[in-house]
């Protein structure tokens, strides 16, 4: 019983307390592996519905295919999991409330978040000076998409939901946990899983995502960096920040590449 309350109270070099290995281990799987879970069944539940709507084959493959259906699946997902991650991780984040309201923190968020969109920019001036042809992911082209048709939505998924699901299992839960085992072992599992969940394993281009990993794998970095230094709330805003720009960026398109993360 001691032990597990000098786990709950252990204090982090930037003095905010850390959730018990156990909830580590659960933020993390249940955002990793969670979203997957809540998507496919989003999915099941939407296809079904669309089913007694839509008797025709044709009809339904078209309803299927429409750009609707993938962002009904995303956007509800983001949100059920926000729900459940803050569920699991309400002790904690109860007492981190106070962090996120500080304006301190939410200007060194806004500053963060402005280095990491710089680090993404000058690895596209990089590409550039190479001549290095890229273009969006899949990730990001899905982003887009969605966000173009319905951005009031994408805006609650994808700049703020989004982020505060992958600080809270990326950052929370296994930088965390892992950084209980060895720091360096945290910055080297965590920013390489964080680039991996916005890589599509089932791309046709596989050279086209393999170009745009360093940018996923630099902002995973950068958000364990920041994390570890300012703590949870400063690396949330730092992450709705970058979406937050590129967001405005993508809508107008001004023709900048920028990426949600």
């Amino acid at each position: 019983m001691n032990l597990l309350k000098f786990n709950q109270d252990k204090q982090l070099k930037n003095g905010e307390p850390q959730p018990l290995i156990t909830r580590q281990l659960l933020l993390f799987g249940v955002g990793w592996l969670g979203l997957n879970a809540i998507a496919l069944i989003v999915s099941l539940l939407i296809r079904s519905y669309l089913q007694s709507i839509y008797p025709d084959p044709l009809e339904l493959a078209n309803a299927l295919a429409h750009i609707s259906f993938g962002a009904s699946v995303n956007i509800i997902s983001y949100v059920i999991l926000l729900a459940a991650l803050g569920i699991l991780s309400f002790d904690t984040t109860k007492l981190l409330l106070n962090s996120f309201y500080r304006i301190s923190n939410i200007v060194k968020g806004l500053g963060y978040g402005g280095l990491v969109l710089l680090a993404g920019m000058a690895l596209n001036v990089i590409y550039l000076v190479l001549e290095v042809p890229l273009s969006d992911n899949a990730n990001e082209s899905t982003i887009t998409a969605i966000m173009k048709n319905y951005p009031v939505f994408s805006f609650i998924a994808f700049v703020i939901a989004g982020p505060v699901c992958e600080e809270l299992t990326y950052r929370l839960g296994l930088f965390g946990f892992l950084n209980r085992v060895n720091r360096y072992v945290a910055y080297g599992v965590t920013f390489i899983f964080f680039g991996l969940i916005h890589f599509a394993f089932e791309t046709k281009n596989i050279v086209n995502e393999l170009l745009n990993l360093p940018f996923y794998l630099i902002a995973g970095l950068l958000f364990c960096y920041i994390y570890e230094k300012e703590g949870l709330a400063v690396a949330t805003y730092a992450h709705i920040t970058n979406n937050f720009i590129s967001f405005v960026i993508s809508l107008f398109n001004t023709g900048l590449v920028l990426r949600m993360v």
